[in-house]
């Protein structure tokens, strides 16, 4: 049998940081969890649209920009993480989870700015 197998001589770079990526798959559970909550909510946001009311949200586009944009943002925060531990260098890999927290929050506002268009 070969020493190293196992990865017990891997280099530290060639390692993905374990506890990093234990942190980021709970934050995307948690995000796909509460973008069950946001497109609970968006379903609530069409109620009053009628031809009086030609509002964007009441649109094709609206619509589907109001259960898309979640799932853009938590895909575009999970790729941040994901590539910073791709790319770690020297314990370094930490700033993917704000990166992509700033990301999913993006997708969130701009989901929010489209349930409340006039």
């Amino acid at each position: 049998m070969h020493a190293g197998v196992y990865g017990a001589n891997a280099s530290g770079a060639s390692r993905w940081p374990t506890a990093y990526l234990i942190v980021a798959g709970v934050l995307t559970a948690a995000g796909a969890l509460l973008n069950a909550g946001v497109f609970f909510i968006s379903v609530f946001a069409t109620d009053d649209c009628s031809p009086q009311n030609p509002a964007f949200r009441c649109t094709g586009t609206g619509i589907l920009m109001m259960m898309g944009l979640p799932w853009l943002g938590l895909a575009a925060a999970a790729g941040t993480a994901l590539a910073a531990a791709a790319w770690w260098h020297g314990g370094q890999v930490w700033w993917g989870l704000p990166a992509g927290a700033l990301l999913y929050a993006a997708g969130l506002a701009a989901t929010w700015s489209v349930m409340t268009s006039s």
